[in-house]
């Protein structure tokens, strides 16, 4: 979990007084029950959180292990969420991770720091479900990262012949437009012959009562994984979904929820603070602080918005600072001319009393992904050092063509002398379209809607070199020539929609939205 700034404490448990401290002598659950936390001595060893030392950096990670061996396929429960442990964080604050392989080759298949750490009564213990297989060892790891309360921990296993996908197994969606993304995730335990997706928009909608749609199983890749594109979803709008296998006569539970965030026109503005976009609204990369306006330190509650939710990042007293984030997708024109707002300040944590900061530095980058490799342009390189009040940082950026762009924040810091948080508020992102808005101004696109026939006429005297129809998922539909001033377009083939036309003309390019009836 992500207690900002707060004392660490440390966690210790065991499996009563018979407990084994190392993968390879775990303990071997052989039937469905709750077994007892103690003090944690064990050796600590996990690909899904990494580390080797306790949140405040001041003590080795320690580890208890269990490992169970299922006789059928089917899903393991292993939860700390019992009525018999404290909730909040003076109570038990577990942290759990769920493995597989060899105890050389450990990896990861899911973990949980915290149930919700973002309600009233924040719950910090923690709980996973994971589809297994017949015949493989999963390994269950309980470690020292936080909390100094021994707890009791309950395990289930149930078998069943259609397993859903498992939750980590996921891909982020990619492949965003306004309208669609592709979801992907690796095939499930027994390879159904294939998975129902049900999105919706409304993220309070249970699973099963949104739009589903039936996809076959895919059949490349090592693992094999199955992709989803979906198309025709609410313009700009956010989407959660759910996915499950069809295994014919019966179906699988749902796993979910996720989320996607569909490619916006500017302008718009993120200050992650309204729930209903997940906060975030898919903005990746940094994290989040769930505190609020009465949180430790004060200048949590003096955020750039007046509000005390933000994302952060932060330096390393030992080695150069390399961490990512990014926006969600940004859907430009050619020449559009963008300019990205936020606001920044440091803090350095000495428990609650503030202390001298390091100067940290930041990237501002562009690119066609929410990746480092895709981030190839640098717009402009910064360097913090104020901790006195939230400073605006700004960006430019001229789109070089249509498409889908994300902009980048690259904490790039050297090794600072004081270990320092940077604290990232209100990012805000607007355009103009220069030129091409000129230009669009002056071209006449009618009649719109249309039924057979489009006609193009310009009142600046422009040649109209050719024009390219796209459908909303950026397929180009039809290409034309016309190389004069006026022009007259066949659509009487085109399915019924909307579609964008490209009009490329001497003096530069527009776009139109045009409606097929």
């Amino acid at each position: 979990m992500k207690k900002l700034l707060l004392s660490c404490l440390m966690l210790v448990s065991a499996y009563g007084a018979f407990a084994q401290g190392s993968c390879a002598a775990a303990v071997n659950i052989t039937a469905n029950g709750t077994f007892t936390v103690g003090a944690i001595t064990g050796t600590y060893s996990n690909p899904c959180y990494g580390g080797t030392n306790n949140q405040a950096g001041t003590a080795t990670l320690k580890a208890r292990w269990w490992k169970y061996t299922p006789t059928a396929n089917g899903e393991i429960t292993v939860t700390s969420d019992l009525a018999a442990n404290p909730i909040g964080n003076s109570g038990t604050d577990s942290r759990l991770a769920v493995l597989k392989g060899t105890c050389a080759a450990l990896t990861c298949v899911d973990y949980n720091d915290d149930v919700d750490p973002g309600a009233a009564t924040p719950n910090y213990r923690s709980t996973v479900t994971v589809p297994v297989a017949a015949g493989t060892t999963y390994y269950i790891e309980w470690d020292s990262y936080w909390a100094a309360t021994s707890f009791t921990f309950q395990f289930t296993f149930t078998a069943t012949p259609c397993v859903r996908p498992g939750a980590l197994e996921f891909y982020r969606p990619g492949g965003y437009t306004t309208t669609g993304a592709t979801v992907a995730w690796y095939n499930a335990i027994g390879n159904p012959a294939s998975y129902d997706v049900d999105w919706s928009t409304t993220f309070a909608d249970a699973e099963g009562t949104g739009t589903i749609v039936n996809f076959p199983a895919g059949t490349t890749g090592t693992p094999v994984s199955t992709a989803a594109a979906l198309t025709g979803l609410p313009e700009s709008l956010n989407f959660r979904y759910f996915v499950r296998s069809n295994c014919g006569a019966t179906q699988s539970a749902w796993q979910g929820p996720f989320f996607g965030y569909l490619a916006v026109t500017l302008p718009y503005a993120n200050d992650f603070e309204n729930v209903d976009n997940n906060y975030t609204d898919g903005f990746i990369g940094f994290s989040r602080t769930s505190d609020d306006a009465t949180a430790t330190p004060p200048i949590m509650a003096d955020s750039a918005d007046g509000v005390g939710k933000f994302m952060f990042t932060y330096n390393s007293t030992t080695a150069a600072a390399d961490k990512w984030a990014y926006s969600r997708a940004i859907s430009l024109t050619a020449g559009e001319v963008v300019t990205l707002n936020f606001n920044t300040i440091l803090w350095a944590d000495s428990s609650t009393t503030p202390t001298a900061v390091s100067e940290m530095l930041m990237d501002v980058t562009v690119g066609d992904a929410q990746s480092t490799a895709a981030q190839t342009t640098i717009l402009n390189s910064i360097s913090i050092t104020d901790d006195t009040q939230y400073v605006p940082q700004t960006s430019t950026f001229t789109a070089p063509a249509d498409g889908i762009y994300y902009f980048g924040f690259h904490n790039n810091s050297a090794v600072g002398d004081t270990q320092t948080y940077l604290f990232f508020d209100t990012l805000d992102i607007s355009s103009q379209l220069s030129t091409n808005s000129f230009l669009a101004s002056k071209l006449s696109v009618y009649p719109n809607p249309a039924t057979n026939v489009v006609n193009i006429s310009s009142t600046i005297n422009a040649t109209i070199n050719t024009v390219e129809m796209t459908d909303l998922n950026g397929r180009v539909v039809m290409t034309q020539t016309v190389n004069a001033t006026n022009g007259q377009i066949a659509i009487g083939d085109l399915a019924t929609g909307v579609y964008m036309m490209k009009i490329a003309t001497d003096q530069g390019t527009a776009v139109k939205k045009i409606v097929k009836q």
